[in-house]
């Protein structure tokens, strides 16, 4: 059985995984081979209420 591998299949997956910060790699093989490859990007974003300061100022 050959290596289901090659050069171009990785770059594709080294690719998908260094540009992500969140997320997944999804690789479909049918027969041994690899025929596809998801890549799912999660955003996170920052939930922290934000503060609001109020100033009273007297003359």
């Amino acid at each position: 059985m050959s290596s289901p591998l090659n050069d171009s299949h990785l770059h594709i997956i080294e690719k998908a995984i260094a540009d992500i910060q969140f997320g997944e790699v999804q690789i479909a093989i049918q027969n041994g081979k690899i025929v596809q490859i998801n890549r799912l990007e999660k955003h996170r974003f920052s939930h922290k209420p934000e503060t609001v300061t109020n100033k009273i100022i007297i003359k």
